[in-house]
């Protein structure tokens, strides 16, 4: 199973920017791998229409990063955030333990 993380390249809020940089460091310092994909980038489209489509059918705001385990969502950058709080945060991402 792989992590996927939706991000953007090309954000112009500060704050999905920051957001984005402090995800990418939680991961890494847990060492927990992941698959960066950039939803601004056209070669991705596929996967933003994925993404469009499953935030949708559970009437979850598009706003970035958002964060899966294959095709199963996990959570966006305010749940990472809680599980980390909660020690958690293997679970959210439903990684074994």
């Amino acid at each position: 199973m792989a992590i996927k993380v939706y991000m953007t390249n090309i954000a112009g809020n500060q704050l999905t920017v920051g957001n984005q940089r402090k995800l990418k460091h939680i991961l890494d310092t847990n060492k927990i791998s992941y698959i960066d994909i950039d939803v601004s980038d056209p070669k991705n489209s596929n996967e933003k229409e994925f993404l469009q489509r499953m935030l949708a059918a559970s009437n979850k705001k598009m706003s970035l990063p958002q964060i899966f385990n294959d095709e199963e969502y996990c959570c966006d950058f305010d749940g990472l955030l809680s599980a980390v709080e909660s020690c958690s945060l293997k679970e959210i991402l439903k990684l074994d333990t």
